[in-house]
């Protein structure tokens, strides 16, 4: 049986998906092309070694049981759904509406010329690569790739894997959407600078392309950078310019990560009376709430607010310990250790860095921010950790972190 060369990458992907379901029902070769072609041109298909008739592909899929749709019109108003969910993604629009139309069609996309789009689609929706996306990945074009590699930066704990792999995928789009993916993994690598240094490429891109929300992204990340650093004249520059830029859209209120980092920039300041309005303004976010008590916290008690901090305390408390409570459950260690260090902090007032038991707190709470957390979460602690040490007469323990942390600045932020 003659077929046309293997040059179309649609038909590959196609070829994949045809064994992939050949295989999950357990089914030989023989027993699916009985009556329309031969096994060996079926290997072939499915070895994407030629390009068969879209008849052939209709009828092996039909052989399985799954409609493969041949309606071009039907497929062109797909092509029109999943051009408008990039084309909202980019501009962070929603997304949702689009996703659940397509959804309504998901057997007639994953079987069809437009599985690698669907695919990609259902993995930004869910934050989750869909493992087939591996084995197409050969027949995919360099958009395509582009944002699959988007995709895994997402699942990729390791900062230098998510930078690589967002850098790689900068150099095919060249727009806002993937310059802010890159911007994010700088920013969990703790690489400050290189946040700042792209400022003229990712403000150029972004005006050109008229996205709005992607430059106000970009200056809430550098404002974010600055305020892990507690630099706030900056922090308060770039985020001043996010208000601005977004307070006629309907945008305005979407951000209350904003005014929590204020806050929690502010409390490391010891401006507390600031910090608590920006604490309070970031209060409607339910799953910033542990992180907001937590900072709340130690604004009173450092305030010399004891009984109000008590009471955050007590709020506290429950929402980590309380598996119902938490709202973010990979952040609940590292809150549980803030709690016992705050804790301690209530319980034995002026010398409570003098306390073994508070001291150990704090080891494994920084033991805790190195594995789960960036950089800017180790310099709130900076201080802290070091007068506790010191007054305990951990001199060189002392010395050893101030040389850590130091070193992780030099290297990534300056």
């Amino acid at each position: 049986m003659k077929g046309k060369p293997a040059h179309d990458s649609t038909y590959a992907v196609e070829g994949i998906l045809l064994k992939m379901e050949r295989l999950k029902q357990g089914k030989g070769q023989k027993e699916v092309c009985y009556g329309i072609c031969v096994p060996s041109y079926l290997s072939k298909i499915e070895h994407a070694a030629v390009c068969p008739e879209r008849e052939i592909l209709a009828a092996l899929f039909d052989r399985l049981g799954i409609a493969y749709e041949k309606d071009e019109a039907v497929l062109s108003d797909l092509e029109k759904l999943t051009e408008d969910y990039f084309y909202r993604m980019r501009y962070w629009l929603d997304t949702r509406s689009v996703y659940d139309r397509l959804k309504a069609h998901e057997k007639t996309l994953r079987y069809s010329r437009y599985a690698i789009e669907w695919l990609l689609i259902k993995g930004f929706e869910n934050r989750q690569p869909d493992p087939l996306l591996r084995q197409m990945r050969p027949h995919m074009d360099g958009r395509q790739n582009a944002y699959y590699q988007i995709l895994c930066s997402m699942q990729t704990e390791e900062a230098d894997g998510q930078v690589r792999l967002c850098e790689e995928a900068c150099a095919v789009l060249q727009d806002s959407y993937a310059l802010g993916s890159l911007c994010e993994a700088y920013f969990n690598r703790g690489n400050y600078t290189a946040i700042h240094a792209l400022e003229q490429r990712f403000v150029a891109i972004a005006v050109e392309e008229g996205n709005t929300a992607g430059l106000a992204k970009y200056f809430f990340l550098n404002g974010t950078a600055y305020a892990c650093l507690h630099v706030e004249e900056m922090m308060m520059l770039y985020y001043e310019r996010y208000i601005r830029l977004l307070q006629n859209t309907g945008w305005k209120d979407r951000n209350p990560y904003l005014y929590y980092n204020m806050g929690a920039a502010l409390v490391s300041l010891k401006k507390y009376d600031e910090a608590l309005v920006y604490l309070e303004k970031a209060g409607a976010c339910e799953g910033l709430k542990t992180d907001i008590l937590h900072k709340k916290a130690i604004a009173y008690l450092r305030m010399g607010k004891k009984e109000e901090g008590k009471q955050i305390l007590e709020k506290l408390k429950k929402a980590v310990f309380d598996a119902e409570q938490s709202f973010m459950p990979e952040n609940t260690r590292f809150l549980q250790f803030a709690y016992q260090e705050l804790a301690l902090e209530y319980a034995y007032e002026e010398d409570f860095k003098e306390r073994p038991e508070y001291l150990s707190v704090l080891e494994k709470l920084t033991d805790e921010i190195r594995k789960t957390k960036h950089f800017g979460y180790l310099y709130f602690y900076k201080d802290l950790i070091v007068e506790a040490y010191k007054r305990q007469r951990k001199y060189k323990k002392a010395l050893e972190f101030e040389q850590e942390v130091s070193r992780i600045a030099i290297k990534n932020i300056f």
